[in-house]
Formats: C-alpha cells, sequence, structure tokens
C-alpha cells in the first residue's frame, strides 16, 4: 500500500496548490479521461514550481511515481478506446460483407421451391458455417437434385477468401494482357 510518510506530508503543507496525493493502485481504477488530464496538468505544473524545494525534502520521487501512474492510465484509455473503435468498424465491415454471403436464401431462390436439406447445416471449429438447400424433384424425368451451398465464414477465412477474390482479379487481368500481346505477335 502507498503511503507518504508522516514527514512528506508536514514538508508539503508549506507548499501552495498542492495536487491530491492519490495512492497509485486507486488510479488505476479511476476511468474519467478528462479528470484524469487535469490531474496530470495540475502535478506537472506543481513539479516544475517546486522541482528542486521537492527534491530538498526527498518527496520529488513520490510525486513523480504518481504523476508517472496518471499518464500511463491515460495511455491505457486511450488505447482501449482506439481497439474498441478498431474491433466496431472490423465487426461493421464484416457483417455486412457476410450480409451478402449469408446463409439466407434470396427470395428468387425461395420462390424457385429450394428448401433446407435435413442435417446439412455444418459448422466447424473455427467458427464457419455452412448449409444446403436444395430443390425437389418435380419430374420423374428430372435425375439430378439442384443444390445449393451457402457459406458463411470466419473472420480468419473471410479475409482468405477477400484475398483469393483479388488474386482471381489480378489473375484475369494478366491473362487479358497476355493473350493481347500474343494476338499483336501473330498479326505480322
Amino acid at each position: 500500500m502507498f503511503h507518504l510518510p508522516e514527514s512528506s506530508y508536514k514538508a508539503l503543507a508549506q507548499f501552495k496548490n498542492v495536487p491530491p496525493i492519490i495512492n497509485p493502485t486507486n488510479i488505476q481504477t479511476i476511468t474519467d479521461i478528462n479528470y484524469l488530464s487535469d490531474l496530470e496538468n495540475t502535478y506537472n505544473i506543481f513539479l516544475e514550481r517546486n522541482l528542486q524545494l521537492l527534491d530538498l525534502h526527498n518527496i520529488i520521487e513520490d510525486l513523480l511515481d504518481i504523476r508517472d501512474t496518471i499518464s500511463i492510465q491515460i495511455c491505457r484509455i486511450n488505447r482501449a478506446k482506439q481497439i474498441y473503435e478498431y474491433n466496431k468498424s472490423q465487426q461493421e465491415q464484416n457483417r455486412s460483407i457476410q450480409a451478402h454471403t449469408g446463409l439466407n436464401l434470396t427470395k428468387n431462390q425461395k420462390d424457385q421451391g429450394y428448401i433446407l436439406c435435413q442435417n446439412s447445416l455444418k459448422e466447424y471449429k473455427c467458427g464457419c458455417k455452412t448449409i444446403q438447400y436444395q430443390k425437389p424433384i418435380q419430374n420423374q424425368s428430372q435425375k439430378q437434385i439442384t443444390v445449393i451451398q451457402k457459406h458463411q465464414y470466419c473472420f480468419k477465412h473471410l479475409h482468405y477468401l477477400k484475398t483469393k477474390c483479388i488474386l482471381d482479379e489480378e489473375l484475369t487481368k494478366i491473362n487479358m494482357e497476355l493473350s493481347s500481346i500474343t494476338r499483336k505477335e501473330n498479326e505480322v
């Protein structure tokens, strides 16, 4: 537990505008960033004005520890906000992508008569899901059952799918360029 010695409290009584003495473990529970910023500013001003006198009374190290703990807590809160905002934007982006690649049928597919296959939902450890829909056989002449597979990907595999699509587009562009080059060479 953090306590200033009794002599330190007596020495601090001689100074004007002394900032509140807070236990560093209590500072870690404070989440009001405005209060912490004001407190840090108060400590900085007090330390700048009374640096040499505080050093003579051997109090400077304790006050610097408190000020540093406040600064660290401010950085932690800012970092937590950044992580929250980043995760929120990633989740919104992934939701919008998965809305287009969801497990539900489109209205047109429902109108065509596709129904859910029994025991077709497969869930994988990573979080990916696969489901199958089939169109029932209407005629005896129709021998093939048409099946639609829908996939819902976890974040890792969704990233791989995005990368695959981008690489497929690049490959298509390269193949078109190569085919146009060989045509020009053969036109002589």
